[in-house]
């Protein structure tokens, strides 16, 4: 491509390497070229640019771009400014029509003049502090070497030259997250546990943890970072308030606000100030457990009653045919014919005392809560919040509203739940479910069931709030993808649990009720007693008839 170029009539060897390696960049890459030369000048690319960039079929052309609302995808930005003030308010231009896609955008910048680092500094300032940190600049008159400038943006901003042309290979658009060397990061928790929470140290000082913390100082300490804590202006404990946190970041007080925010058509105005999902969760049913079923209904359970009424007809039968044929009295007689039914009778007995025991060690529960009709049908509520009862579906509050019982303090339904009062269901989305499923390790047994067949909504996908077109939006995406592949995610969660422990916050107390095993009293052989009064009232009603038709027929003897 660059062979048709002649050394004595082209531009100089210098500028070719560079475009060859944005030649290189674009082949590599599925990248979307755009040209910006708003004021017309005689920029290096107006020569290089048709002659060997007119086939490329990723080529945009326009003097005053406006990107953010036509591409979502990696661009290159070549960008042609003079050396006079219109140059900042082009490249103030130039960041307002690249919002919300800094992060993919790599802006390579020609300025129409001699070489001058003092002007170099003040460009590129300019793009550090509108976020665009992959920016290449180079001045197209330049007496000895094309050098190419960029710079460190932490833990201050640093010009950074090197030569275009040098022996050494040279890349375009260095990552400058990688290493934060030491820059402190501005967060804000919510301290709103499971998410984040606050408590004394040993020493008496304020610490903050939770599995949104672990999140954030496990990536500070990837980029070589630190942590600044910002402290919530509304009461702690409270309702988280992701506005706050929106208003805060917009205004450059904070970087990232640690918080669950889900991203709902409510909020979609706001969704360049929200992270790459860093979980996805569902709002669901915790469901009290089921008791197992009394000691006096599992005798009835011991033989099913279907054969019960096979198992009297086949044995009526077969006694009336030993008896009354005489083809098989020989048979009758025999050994084996004698030992057969006490054999079968054991068999019986044994099947029968296996079955109640394994009854009476492991009760079988009644039938499970299944769907929201079976809650229709029965006794159990569903205890929530009223606001958060008019953000479910409009179909299933209208058609299920009678098994709910809404009240408006969350304090007292966490309460409530956290105390494990089994006269409710709740409302419980699944982050914190895999808290109350790690405290009720430590229970005898479970007292709460997650009911994911009574689901609110089964995709809620959750994200932490950052600054507008924050700098760290890749970054932080990238990371969640690494943690998720490591199930590092799930990990803290449960581990918030024990941080709460350690911190006082919660204790490990077992809230089931134990089973105490005691001897079966009359009352537990209920059914046994129905079953042998009924057979006895059967018995002697026979009895009665055979009386009556005995003294019946004497009676009529004697007329």
């Amino acid at each position: 491509m660059l062979a048709s170029w002649k050394p004595s009539t082209g531009p100089p060897a210098e500028l070719l390497e560079l475009y060859g390696l944005v030649v290189h960049l674009l082949l590599r890459e599925e990248r979307t070229l755009v040209y910006y030369n708003p004021a017309g000048l005689d920029c290096s690319w107006e020569v290089l640019w048709p002659r060997n960039l007119s086939a490329h079929p990723q080529i945009v052309w326009h003097s005053h771009p406006d990107l953010h609302d036509q591409l979502n995808g990696q661009l290159l930005v070549l960008a042609c400014l003079p050396m006079d003030s219109s140059a900042v308010l082009q490249l103030e231009e130039l960041a307002h029509s690249l919002s919300h896609l800094r992060t993919l955008a790599r802006v390579l910048i020609e300025v129409a003049g001699a070489d001058q680092a003092a002007l170099a500094s003040r460009y590129l300032s300019v793009c550090l502090q509108r976020s665009m940190l992959r920016v290449e600049l180079y001045f197209r008159d330049y007496q000895h070497s094309l050098m190419l400038y960029a710079f460190r943006a932490f833990p201050s901003f640093e010009l950074v030259r090197r030569r275009v042309s040098g022996g050494q290979g040279v890349q375009l658009f260095a990552h400058k997250l990688d290493n934060l060397r030491g820059h402190r990061l501005r967060v804000m928790p919510d301290l709103s546990p499971p998410n984040t929470f606050s408590y004394r140290d040993a020493r008496g000082d304020d610490q903050v943890a939770g599995y949104l913390w672990d999140f954030m100082a496990t990536f500070a300490s990837r980029v070589n970072a630190g942590l600044e804590v910002v402290r919530p202006s509304w009461r702690a404990g409270s309702s988280s308030e992701s506005t706050y946190m929106l208003e805060y970041a917009a205004k450059g007080f904070i970087d990232v606000g640690l918080t669950t925010t889900l991203i709902t058509k409510r909020n979609l105005w706001a969704i360049h100030q929200y992270s790459y999902p860093l979980l996805a969760s569902s709002w669901c049913t915790m469901l009290p457990v089921e008791e197992p079923l009394p000691t006096p209904y599992l005798f009835g359970r011991i033989v099913c009653p279907a054969l019960a009424m096979t198992l009297l007809p086949v044995i009526l039968v077969t006694w009336l045919l030993f008896r009354h044929l005489r083809c098989l009295t020989r048979l009758k007689n025999s050994r084996p014919a004698r030992i057969l039914p006490h054999l079968l009778a054991l068999l019986l007995l044994t099947t029968c005392s296996a079955q109640l025991l394994a009854l009476l060690i492991s009760p079988p529960y009644p039938d499970r809560i299944a769907s929201f009709e079976d809650l229709l049908r029965g006794d159990r509520k569903i205890m929530g919040i009223r606001h958060e009862f008019y953000d479910m579906d409009a179909a299933l509050r209208a058609r299920y509203a009678g098994i709910f019982h809404l009240i408006d303090d969350p304090d007292e339904l966490f309460d409530l739940r956290n105390h494990f009062n089994t006269t409710w269901a709740y409302t419980m989305p699944y982050i914190k479910w895999l808290v109350i499923k790690t405290q009720q390790r430590h229970f005898a047994k479970p007292v709460f069931r997650w009911a994911s067949d009574l689901c609110f909504c089964d995709f809620m996908p959750t994200s932490a709030v950052l600054a507008p077109d924050s700098i760290y939006w890749e970054s932080l995406k990238d990371f969640t993808f690494s943690i998720h592949q490591a199930g590092l995610m799930r990990h803290w969660i449960r581990k918030s649990f024990y941080d709460m422990v350690q911190a006082g916050r919660m204790s490990i107390k077992d809230y089931s009720q134990l089973e105490i095993l005691r001897p079966l009293s009359i009352g537990d052989l209920e059914f046994v007693w129905r079953v042998c009064g009924a057979s006895i009232a059967v018995a002697a009603a026979v009895f009665l008839v055979e009386l009556l038709y005995f003294y019946g027929n004497v009676f009529l003897s004697s007329l």
